[in-house]
């Protein structure tokens, strides 16, 4: 299994999550990542949070995003 292809496996099965106690553990455990990044890793983390779902491009791969600039 390619890695792309576990993420959409972990992302699935958080999706369907309903044990509140699991996603504070997975909350706690991506807080804790956040913090052992450089401060300017975590901003630039925070950006498309931040930005209207309306101005973001939507894209597959790399290539896709190369072919839009």
């Amino acid at each position: 299994m390619t890695i792309e292809e576990r993420k959409i496996a972990l992302i699935n099965w958080i999706t369907n999550l309903e044990d509140e106690q699991k996603i504070n553990q997975i909350e706690a455990f991506r807080q804790v990542s956040t913090e052992d990044l450089p401060r300017k890793i975590v901003e630039l983390l925070k950006i498309p949070d931040a930005e209207p779902t309306e101005d973001c491009i939507l894209h597959s791969s790399m290539r896709d995003l190369l072919k839009n600039q």
